[in-house]
């Protein structure tokens, strides 16, 4: 009898950038992703809101966790060991909350998607209007609010503050503390 050949699939380590508006969650997507040489999934929700000329609907923000999962498990495919996520269903649930008051059951189990590494951006970033934001006390809502979620959620979390090139060696000691790299 022959041993089984059948490769184990390969799963990519998903790093997941969560924070207010303007706390440079992409500049930091882009930044990890191209020093790993690893994929990065950008933010769905932000996309589809400027494609609505910033207006949603109820029902999409379902549609906006459900794509961005899809994006991020198609991503993983592409990635060797990692894969930097700009946002995840969490984000998108605030967002439900805010604009509507109210999230689909569906979105809230979505929202408790698990990452190998969950990074909270500080708000030290100046806040930048770049049309489709809000203001700088929104953010700082939202920060608090994906404070009390994680750790509502028992996830662990860590926080990066300062300028970029500070934020991604932070990152990179947090990869090598949690026995990723």
């Amino acid at each position: 009898m022959q041993a089984s050949t059948a490769a184990t699939p390969h799963v990519a380590r998903r790093i997941c950038l969560l924070g207010g508006e303007s706390t440079g969650k992409t500049s930091l997507a882009e930044a990890l992703a191209a020093i790993l040489a690893e994929p990065w999934v950008p933010e769905y929700g932000r996309e589809l809101w400027e494609e609505r000329g910033g207006s949603l609907e109820f029902d999409e923000l379902l549609h906006i966790a459900r794509v961005q999962v899809a994006r991020e498990d198609q991503a993983a495919r592409l990635a060797r060991q990692f894969l930097v996520c700009d946002t995840s269903p969490l984000t998108t649930l605030f967002y439900s909350l805010e604009l509507f008051g109210r999230a689909d059951p569906r979105l809230v189990a979505l929202s408790r998607r698990p990452y190998d590494l969950v990074v909270l951006c500080g708000e030290d970033f100046a806040f930048v209007q770049d049309g489709w934001r809000r203001d700088p006390d929104f953010r700082h809502r939202g920060q608090a609010w994906y404070q009390e979620r994680l750790a509502e959620y028992g996830m662990s979390w860590f926080e990066v503050h300062g300028p970029l090139e500070d934020r991604v060696r932070r990152m990179r000691e947090l990869l090598l503390m949690k026995g990723l790299r």
